[in-house]
């Protein structure tokens, strides 16, 4: 009798920690044993960013959470997620189930939002499509690949910057080397100015000689001219 005693007190002592780690899982999980919850169905593309324990919310107010994860595989592979949310949360057909962050580093969320113009209020078994937001690994993998863009870019801009010091010091080079012979010719054109202005003197004096000499003997000059 007393061996049965204790039998019972240790079945007890195993048995009841595991009823009450039964029961906080299942309230974990947003079962309701008073039956206040009821099944949402939220239909998915990917599952990538959401599993089971999801939270569910809505105006940042926790209402539920992810219970299941079912693949529908016709017409094409998609997922149906259960949602078991409270039933006296007010949730209108048309509402948008928006899959995204909570904040940077927390685990993503279903965040409800109702429509302004509110419907009928959703039921249990009724389908709500997901929209989910840019994940966070995704934009920081935009802002890397960008990151890495714009290095690349910057290195070209130093090589064509390099390039452009080496074309500016070959173009300075060259116009030194073009001033150059521009002062040679320069000083070849003003000697051949020189000889030019030489040579209109003389032919001014020659011209002056023959206009006094016309002027003293007349025809006279001409005759002898041709005479001569």
């Amino acid at each position: 009798m007393k061996l049965e005693k204790n039998e019972i007190r240790v079945a007890l002592f195993i048995l009841i920690p595991l009823a009450i780690l039964l029961l906080f899982i299942v309230l974990k999980l947003g079962y309701s044993i008073a039956g206040s919850t009821i099944d949402v169905y939220l239909k998915v593309d990917s599952i990538s960013s959401i599993k089971n324990g999801t939270k569910v919310m809505i105006k940042g107010y926790e209402i539920g959470r992810v219970v299941e994860i079912r693949p529908v595989y016709r017409p094409a592979l998609h997922f149906l997620a259960v949602l078991r949310i409270r039933h006296d949360i007010d949730l209108y057909e048309d509402c948008s189930a928006v899959i995204m962050n909570q904040n940077i580093i927390g685990d993503p969320i279903i965040e409800f939002r109702n429509p302004e113009k509110k419907g009928e209020l959703l039921t249990d078994g009724s389908v709500v499509e997901g929209i989910e937001y840019v994940s966070l690994d995704v934009v920081l993998q935009d802002v890397h690949e960008l990151l890495t863009s714009l290095s690349s870019t910057v290195q070209v801009f130093k090589e064509i910057s390099m390039e452009s010091k080496s074309n500016l010091r070959v173009l300075v080079a060259n116009l030194s080397e073009s001033v150059i012979t521009l002062n040679r010719m320069l000083l070849n054109s003003q000697r051949d100015i020189i000889q030019i202005l030489t040579s209109f003197r003389d032919t001014a004096k020659n011209l002056n000689e023959i206009s006094v000499e016309f002027k003293r003997r007349g025809a006279g000059f001409l005759i002898r001219g041709k005479k001569e």
